[in-house]
Parts: structure tokens; sequence; C-alpha cells
């Protein structure tokens, strides 16, 4: 009598008749994923979906931990600008030696067989540089712009 049993199991809202293996594993799963709601329900927590909104994703209202904060950015933007205005101070030579090799990704070797000189050379040209933009964006530090751009 039992293996006239037909089971039969709503698939996109139509009924379909399935193995007995098939029709336990579905609802196997089915309580499954309902004991992990339950669980979720009891501990508190929740979906980010079910925060959403007509105006807004659920997931919107949570901050982006490894974003810069706005005051971050704007202080990184400053330093970059004041390191951009020392760059200009420096001769061509050693403005081309930064710019290969912190902007265009060149190693020390790959731009001393550039210029023809050897590795250790562009090393302690790269020191010496770093050193007096280091003095420079000191200096820059005590000089104060106004919004009309004149120095105090």
């Amino acid at each position: 009598m039992a293996e006239n049993k037909k089971y039969i199991i709503k698939i996109s809202g139509k009924p379909v008749e399935v193995t007995p293996e098939v029709y336990g594993e579905y609802y196997r799963m089915n309580r499954y994923a309902r004991y992990q709601e339950e669980r979720d329900r009891s501990h508190g927590k929740t979906l980010y979906s079910n925060l959403d909104s007509n105006e807004m994703l659920g997931e919107e209202l949570i901050s982006d931990q490894s974003a810069l904060s706005t005051e971050d950015a704007a202080i990184a933007h400053i330093l970059s600008e004041k390191l951009h205005r020392c760059l200009e101070m420096l001769p061509d030579g050693e403005r081309d030696l930064i710019q290969a090799l912190y902007f265009d990704g060149l190693t020390e070797r790959e731009y001393a067989i550039r210029i023809g000189v050897s590795q250790n050379t562009v090393n302690k040209r790269r020191h010496r540089i770093l050193a007096r933009l280091k003095i420079f964006m000191k200096i820059q530090k005590f000089l104060v712009v106004s919004p009309l751009g004149f120095s105090a």
C-alpha cells in the first residue's frame, strides 16, 4: 500500500510528482532553513533586506568600515596637494627620478639602466631627494595660504 503513495511537492506553485527520496530531502532542507531562521530570530539577527524601504536599500544604512572618513580624505587631499607643490620645487632630473620610481612604477634598477648609471647611484639620489622633499614638506607646513592664494 505504501508503494502506491504519490509524493508531490510544489515548484513555482505547480504540483510535481517526485520520488520518496527527493520528497524527504526537500522537506529536510525546508525544515533546516526554517530552523536557521528561527535560530537567527531568537539571537536577534536580522537581514539587511529587512531594512529596505522604497527610497533605499537596507545595506546603504550600514557604513563602510574600510572607507576613509571625510576628514581623512580631506587631509589626504591636502597632503597630496602639498606634495605636488614640493615636487614642483625640485629640478627636472630629480622630479623625473621621483616620477619614474613612485608614479610610473619603475624599479631603481630599471631607471638606472634607462639613464645609464648604477642602481646604487639611483638609490643614493633617491634618498637625497626624499630628504629634500621632507624639508620642503616641513617648510610648507608653516606657510599659510589664504583662499585668495596669498602667502602669510
